[in-house]
């Protein structure tokens, strides 16, 4: 009886079909009972994506293996047709935080997914789709792929997303690929560089010119500022002390940097100090100070005074001052007296213009500026490499080009027979755009959702009474998180976009049709932005701009602008001194103007009296070809725009000297009842006889 007890009773063995079994392995039965086919033949997205372009750029070992290997891996591992393996590598460079509707790539691999194109995908990890904190566009994503059955590949796992438990793990896994980038840069390299910058020591952030790291691990000053003597003594004598005695005036301590040749600093030898500094390089000979913001950010920095800022806080004496504390007050007190003393007028927002967002750059470098109020156009410049702001500026009419843009928009658009065939085209051009937004969209609606469902748990008293302190915690800290990422993406949407639905396009274009002034501003440009990829101005000379108005659609508007009154040139130093070498040698009128093209003869005549006390060459202040110089000529020859039709709209009349030689006479006109005139190239009849006045 006793040996009965301790025998213990045989166990009824289980079918293979038991869920016990199926528990135990599930991956097994599933491939028992549903083994893993790939669909060889039809057609794979194959994506590959880096997080930033300097990745891209300097990893090329991950770079060359997405593109290159992967291809190889699918057709000789997995016996997949060449022929239908499709390429998605639009997000090299691209962040994985980034959602659909914001990556390229993966945006179009979705929409080829839920359009039935593509049957399978591979990518090297998971990790290369999203790195998605609040996992929504993973669920997103998830979700097409189980619908439509899709395999995805890996190097590591290969899930049928029709299948639970490899949908759930494929959710696992970017949550795991998440928490792994949040556990490698969010907490353990952020915030110990927090802790490192707190505590005073170089957290690599830009350099100061000035100061060196120190990288000796037995130094009491290591991983901190220490002043570089051939720098320092440079920034205290040279910047803080030249700026007292300049009494405070930031712009004439700029002025005599500008004019110092070669170098403000000079060259050491340090790769990080090298890489980290953000002055202009000469390698090997030193820095310059680029810019009037760079220098007033050394003047207002307390680095110099030894403090250390990071974050909101300062901590005072963290490192060896370079400026004594004397100094620095003296320079604070002077910059904010002369700030007090300037009084800006505030922005002026009560005029708009169709052309803002239109005008491009001439040439790099070159600031353009749209200003409603002022009505006018500016581009400035700096002439030269050691320039620290801008010193050249041509002005424009705004109105005269708002009146150029107008013409060549209504014949293009508004009065073409096939504007709807080219709105329908402009629009389905954009279109992708939009269904960017619609993704982005669709997103910010299911973050909301989930936030709407956490709130109303913490707001429910039965609920919330269930939840730890710890648990409301973190439920309020991911209400947070998915706040913050739907102010991003609405940020996101409200960037200017060129998509406009084509039946509100053709809506615009009919009360455009109607009546031009019948809509704002604000929705002509939007209408604008959907076939004008902007508009190219380029001074000439002292009176012509060209222009070039370049159309998504069609060919390109080209011509001139001729100015009533020409911008005013500024004389230099060498055109002063080629007027004096003209004046002692006497010469005749016609060298005199070659000589110096950008002037008139007006011009010339004025300041050879100012500056040699005699006039080189006659005013004729009479003569309208005395106010023109011979770059304005020779433009107006270029585009095949005869004197006399300068002459039309000037409303000068046909004369006679005593020599018998005709000229166009100015005796009887006035300048206020002259226009700026717009000659086009190219147009209809192919001349430029049409003219808007």
């Amino acid at each position: 009886m006793l040996n009965q007890r301790n025998v213990k009773p045989k166990k009824k063995r289980l079918n293979e079909g038991n869920i016990f079994v199926t528990m135990a392995n599930p991956l097994a039965v599933y491939q028992m009972a549903q083994p893993l086919i790939l669909p060889v033949n039809d057609p794979l997205g194959l994506y590959g994506r880096q997080s930033s372009l300097f990745q891209f750029q300097n990893n090329t070992d991950s770079r060359d293996y997405q593109i290159e290997e992967q291809r190889k891996i699918l057709v000789l591992q997995y016996n997949w047709n060449n022929d239908v393996i499709f390429e998605y590598f639009e997000d090299f460079g691209e962040s994985g935080t980034l959602g659909i509707g914001e990556r390229v790539g993966v945006t179009r691999l979705l929409e080829d997914i839920q359009n039935g194109f593509i049957k399978a995908v591979y990518v090297f990890l998971v990790d290369r789709l999203f790195r998605d904190k609040l996992l929504e566009n993973v669920i997103r994503f998830a979700k097409a792929c189980y619908e439509k059955k899709i395999i995805i590949i890996t190097s590591c796992y290969i899930y049928r997303m029709w299948i639970p438990e490899d949908y759930e793990k494929f959710i696992d896994d970017c949550k795991l690929a998440w928490k792994a980038l949040d556990l490698q840069l969010n907490k353990r390299m952020l915030p110990m560089r927090v802790f490192a910058s707190h505590s005073g020591k170089y957290d690599s952030r830009t350099l100061n010119i000035g100061y060196t790291v120190d990288r000796d691990k037995h130094s009491l000053t290591y991983k901190r500022y220490v002043p570089l003597p051939q720098h320092a003594e440079i920034v205290n004598e040279k910047i803080f002390l030249r700026l007292i005695a300049h009494g405070g005036d930031a712009f004439d301590l700029m002025h005599e940097l500008e004019q110092q040749e070669g170098v403000h600093f000079p060259w050491h030898d340090d790769p990080l100090f090298n890489n980290k500094i953000e002055l202009l390089k000469v390698p090997g000979v030193g820095y310059r100070i680029g810019t009037y913001t760079t220098l007033l950010h050394i003047l207002r920095n307390p680095v110099y005074i030894g403090t250390w800022k990071t974050g909101n806080k300062e901590y005072p004496g963290s490192h060896e001052a370079i400026v004594t504390r004397q100094t620095w007050d003296a320079v604070q007190y002077l910059l904010d007296r002369r700030q007090e003393s300037i009084h800006p007028h505030p922005r002026n927002h009560r005029y708009d213009t169709l052309l803002k967002g239109l005008i491009l750059r001439p040439f790099p470098g070159c600031i353009v500026s749209v200003s409603p109020h002022n009505r006018e156009i500016s581009l400035a410049w700096k002439d030269g490499e050691n320039r620290m702001h801008p010193n050249r500026r041509d002005i424009i009419p705004l109105q005269t080009v708002e009146t150029m843009f107008q013409d060549v928009f209504t014949r293009r658009v508004l009065l073409d027979d096939k504007c709807h065939q080219y709105a329908q085209a402009a629009s389905s051009l954009y279109e992708q755009e939009a269904k960017d937004r619609e993704h982005i969209k669709e997103t910010i609606i299911g973050l909301e959702a989930r936030r709407r469902a956490i709130l109303d748990d913490l707001e429910n008293p039965k609920m919330r009474k269930k939840m730890s302190e710890r648990t409301i915690e973190e439920k309020y800290q991911k209400v947070g998180e998915i706040e913050g990422e739907v102010a991003r993406l609405n940020a996101v949407l409200n960037r200017p976009t060129k998509y406009i639905p084509l039946p509100d396009l053709i809506s615009l274009i009919e009360q455009l049709r109607a009546n031009w002034d019948s809509l704002p501003p604000a929705k002509i440009r939007d209408v604008a932005l959907v076939f004008c990829n902007g508009i190219l101005l380029t001074p000439r000379s002292n009176h012509t701009w060209s222009f070039e108005v370049q159309w998504e659609l069609w060919a390109n508007d080209s011509g001139i602008i001729w100015l009533n009154v020409g911008d005013k040139y500024h004389w230099f130093d060498e055109d002063i001194a080629t007027l004096h070498d003209l004046a002692d040698c006497e010469a005749p009128l016609e060298e005199v103007l070659s000589a110096l093209p950008k002037f008139s003869q007006t011009a010339i005549s004025n300041m050879s009296l100012r500056e040699c006390g005699k006039r080189t060459v006659p005013k004729g202040s009479h003569r309208l070809d005395a106010y023109m110089t011979r770059e304005d000529m020779r433009i107006l020859e270029e585009y095949g725009v005869g004197i006399e039709q300068i002459a039309n709209m000037r409303g000068a009349v046909k004369a006679r000297e005593f020599s018998g030689q005709e000229y166009w006479s100015l005796a009887y006109t006035k300048r206020n009842e002259c226009h700026d005139t717009i000659f086009f190239v190219d147009r209809d009849s192919g001349t430029n006889q049409e003219v808007i006045r």
